[in-house]
């Protein structure tokens, strides 16, 4: 069952960096400048995800920091999607991610 859970959790960080790779190419810039902040702002998610959020974390916040790290970048995803016009799927994200992460919890 924590597999499941844990499979849905990278489904869940894939969502947000695709995104990112959207509001990167919604913006009026030259496409060569939207490719490179799309890179950057994956660069930069992932590499805060995986030094504070991943279950191979190098640093320790506690519990209640990941908490309200992660909620903040669930948080400005659905932001993110609303902003490009996908309010039902933002609204969606924070569903599942709410879900998973209480499943996570609760499943030894």
């Amino acid at each position: 069952m924590k597999a499941i859970a844990l499979g849905i959790r990278f489904a869940l960080e894939l969502c947000i960096l695709a995104s990112l790779v959207a509001l990167a190419a919604h913006l009026a810039v030259p496409i060569p400048t939207q490719v490179l902040l799309g890179l950057a702002f994956c660069a930069a998610t992932a590499a805060v995800w995986g030094t504070f959020l991943s279950p191979k974390r190098r640093y320790e916040i506690g519990a209640a920091g990941r908490l309200v790290l992660e909620a903040g970048i669930f948080m400005s995803t659905a932001l993110i999607l609303n902003y490009l016009g996908s309010s039902n799927l933002a609204i969606a994200l924070l569903l599942v991610a709410a879900a998973n992460r209480i499943a996570l919890a609760l499943i030894p």
